[in-house]
C-alpha cells in the first residue's frame, strides 16, 4: 500500500481512531496498511460473499469508524462539532448523518453492509472527500442553523 494516501486527513483521522480503539497497545506497531487492510475489498471479493445475511459486529465497527473520521474532517474544515448517527438495520441496510447544530450536514444510505469496503484507498479517500465538501458546503450555505 502505498504511503501517499495514508498521509491524508480523513486515512490519519481514520488511523487515529482505530488505534484509540486499542485500550492494550497490541495495534501499536502494527504498520498502516494492515490496520487499514479490513477497508479494502474489491469486486472480486464481494462478488463471493453472500448478498444476505447478519452483519458482522466488526464491519459494523468500521462503519462507525469511517463515518467519525469523516465526521472529523468536517469539524477540522468548518471549525463546528459534528455528531455522527449511525442507524443499520440488522439485514444490513441503513442511514448515516452527520448532524452539526440542528442541521443535517451529511446524510448516506448504507446498503449491503456485509459488503462494506473500498476497492482501494484511493476509492475510499474519495468516497469521503465527496461527503467532507458536502458537508462543509451545507454548513457553510446554512451556518445560523449548524451553529443552533
Amino acid at each position: 500500500m502505498d504511503d501517499a494516501p495514508t498521509a491524508h486527513p480523513i486515512v490519519k483521522a481514520l488511523l487515529q481512531l482505530l488505534r484509540a480503539q486499542d485500550r492494550s497497545g497490541a495495534w501499536d506497531a502494527e504498520p498502516d496498511a494492515a490496520l487499514l487492510e479490513p477497508f479494502i475489498v474489491t469486486k472480486a471479493t464481494k462478488r463471493e460473499m453472500p448478498l444476505i445475511g447478519d452483519p458482522d459486529p466488526d464491519i459494523l465497527w468500521r462503519v462507525d469508524l469511517y463515518y467519525a473520521a469523516i465526521a472529523w474532517e468536517i469539524e477540522r474544515r468548518s471549525g463546528r462539532a459534528i455528531i455522527p448517527m449511525v442507524n443499520i438495520h440488522h439485514e444490513g441496510w441503513g442511514r448515516v448523518v452527520l448532524i452539526a447544530g440542528r442541521l443535517v450536514a451529511v446524510k448516506a444510505h448504507v446498503r449491503e453492509l456485509h459488503r462494506f469496503g473500498f476497492e482501494d484507498l484511493g476509492t475510499m479517500i474519495a468516497k469521503a472527500e465527496k461527503l467532507v465538501a458536502e458537508g462543509v458546503a451545507a454548513i457553510e450555505q446554512f451556518p445560523a442553523v449548524a451553529d443552533a
